[in-house]
């Protein structure tokens, strides 16, 4: 795991100084510190390091989602949302350019299914936001997925377009008055 561990890191430190077009397998065992035919043992080609390191970088966020919902467990649903909100903006700014190179490559080489299969499974974490909280029912009809939606949508195009807002306080203010303003609207 330890080799893997230095070629994901090695690839991600190459996209975001060289670009996915112009890095090669040789750069990524070079700076990984390993040999080509090493480096191949792990993966079959760049295309697959890259989903590896996307879908590792994810599945990431989700453990970590699910660490702040337990710290809120029992709390009300808006207090939880601002909790998970501003925590997975601060995820984020911490490594703003890596995260940038990342979700812009997301869109070139991820499959409908991996991308159907990572998203389910994060919106779901969003459910476990709502049932953790303790007033889930003055909030009839609201949809954890629009929620993710949402968030998914304002964040991840922010980091493609202007990543360095993530690092403005007003970001943060603006997705939760976001979220918020959905939770808040009385269901018809």
């Amino acid at each position: 795991m330890l080799t893997q561990g230095a070629i994901l890191e090695a690839f991600v430190r190459l996209l975001v100084e060289k670009g996915y077009s112009s890095l090669t397998m040789r750069d990524i065992a070079l700076v990984a510190g390993v040999g080509v035919g090493t480096l191949y043992e792990y993966f079959p080609g760049k295309r697959s390091i890259a989903a590896h390191c996307m879908q590792q970088r994810f599945l990431n966020v989700g453990v970590c989602m699910e660490a702040w919902i337990a710290e809120m467990q029992g709390r009300p649903l808006l207090e939880g949302m601002q909790y998970v909100l501003d925590r997975l903006i601060e995820l984020h700014a911490k490594q703003v350019e890596e995260w940038s190179a990342l979700i812009l490559l997301e869109r070139q080489i991820s499959d409908r299914r991996a991308f159907n299969a990572l998203y389910l499974k994060i919106a779901d974490i969003w459910g476990m936001l709502f049932r953790a909280s303790c007033d889930l029912d003055q909030y009839p009809g609201k949809l954890p997925e629009l929620v993710h939606a949402a968030v998914y949508g304002v964040l991840y195009q922010t980091l493609m377009l202007s990543p360095q807002k993530l690092k403005n306080p007003e970001f943060s203010m603006q997705l939760n008055a976001l979220v918020m303003g959905y939770l808040q609207i009385p269901s018809c």
